[in-house]
């Protein structure tokens, strides 16, 4: 008998976009690894064993969100509610489920174990413990510091780092890790308050100042004189330079220059240009507000700092200013003085003068120039998610 894994996407999957849009819940990335990751490592599944529950667009011949293929009528299938994190409870919890029972939370389902000949729920047992869950796109770097650790554990268990060079200065009581063909030169790495994780052929530049708990996934670059503050990850492929604290990138995203971000998310081909500042708290101190997809209105999001959250393909200009909390949807270009408002919907050209809408085949061709910098190909896959993107979002814009 096989077990396998399937990522169910939140009823309320509106509550995470702009990020979600693009993307299963499941594939957003907090700390190190995206939690689909986080699951299979800890639930001992390979990747050939796991799929996902999501919506129609995202699923494509050449998609890496595949739907799950039950091979055999014995089949055990855990379901997982795609933005729910593990913990080490949870995950001996979910060991001793048998086929038909789940796990509830808040009168919510979490984890289901059900057989790929029936799905029936037949007993349900709350899970009373506390859990993350990523319910909203700040949640992201809310708890990004803490699954940097946890993550640092699951891919560091049992291996050795590299060597670092003596160029560095290195001090803290948390561990470095250097994954293999990793540069770093003349850097301090100050593991006071978490682990730093450097994966393969990263590299971080001369002069980089970088406080943990701090992560960058392979290939990524901090550039010279970079600093970096605390619970920030660099996914793979992106680019950092400035000053940065507390900052997703998910990956393949560029802020190579000088300028301010923290308590961020960047989704996958962002680009953020000279000298952008965007504000993380308000001169009031007040909490700060963020749109909702859902409600269509802004609401309190509890947290004090929250900086930009940016969707899939969105790029700005140099010296472009952002408020406390902006949130800016997939596909947009945004440029000139002054500060965009706090919500710019999906597919926006333009900023504080006003925008007009950003054509799909305009966002189509740069970015069938920007992926092949990286060794990716802009597919019919990529066409097909940014097409419903645009056409989901067509109101936010006043499009009929």
């Amino acid at each position: 008998m096989t077990t396998l894994l399937q990522f169910v996407d939140p009823a309320n999957i509106e509550n995470l976009y702009p990020l979600t849009i693009t993307r299963p819940a499941a594939d957003l990335r907090c700390g190190i690894l995206t939690v689909a990751e986080k699951w299979m490592h800890d639930l001992g599944i390979e990747v050939k064993n796991s799929g996902f529950l999501t919506r129609p667009h995202l699923y494509h011949t050449q998609s890496r969100f595949a739907p799950l293929k039950p091979n055999l009528d014995t089949d055990t299938i855990i379901q997982i509610h795609g933005a729910t994190i593990p913990n080490p409870l949870l995950i001996n919890k979910i060991k001793e489920l048998k086929p038909g029972d789940a796990l509830t939370h808040n009168n919510e389902i979490l984890v289901s174990c059900i057989t790929s000949a029936s799905a029936e729920i037949t007993n349900t047992i709350a899970y009373v413990e506390s859990c993350d869950r990523i319910d909203r796109p700040y949640h992201i770097f809310a708890f990004n510091g803490k699954e940097i650790v946890q993550d640092f554990g699951r891919i560091t268990n049992g291996r050795s780092s590299q060597a670092i060079s003596q160029s560095n200065r290195s001090f803290g009581p948390h561990p470095i890790f250097i994954e293999e063909g990793a540069k770093v030169e003349c850097a301090i790495l100050n593991s006071t308050d978490g682990p730093i994780y450097i994966g393969k052929n990263a590299e971080i530049m001369e002069g980089s100042l970088v406080r943990g708990p701090f992560a960058m996934g392979e290939g990524a670059v901090l550039k010279m004189g970079t600093k970096v503050y605390t619970a920030t990850t660099l996914g793979p492929f992106s680019v950092a330079g400035g000053e940065i604290s507390n900052v997703v990138f998910w990956g393949y995203s560029n802020k190579g220059h000088d300028g301010f971000l923290g308590n961020a998310v960047l989704g996958e081909w962002c680009n953020i240009g000279a000298d952008t500042n965007a504000s993380n708290l308000k001169n009031t101190y007040d909490e700060v507000k963020v749109w909702n997809y859902k409600s269509g209105r802004f609401e309190k999001s509890g947290q004090q700092f929250c900086g930009l959250i940016m969707g899939d393909h969105s790029k700005c200009g140099i010296n472009t200013m952002f408020n406390t909390g902006t949130v800016v949807g997939v596909g947009c270009n945004l440029f000139g003085a002054g500060f965009p408002r706090q919500f710019v919907p999906d597919f926006s050209w333009g900023g504080a003068q006003g925008f007009v809408t950003h054509k799909l085949d305009a966002v189509h061709k740069t970015a069938a120039l920007v992926l092949p910098r990286r060794k990716r190909e802009y597919g019919e896959f990529e066409k097909q998610v940014m097409e419903y993107a645009f056409q989901t979002t067509a109101s936010l814009r006043g499009e009929e």
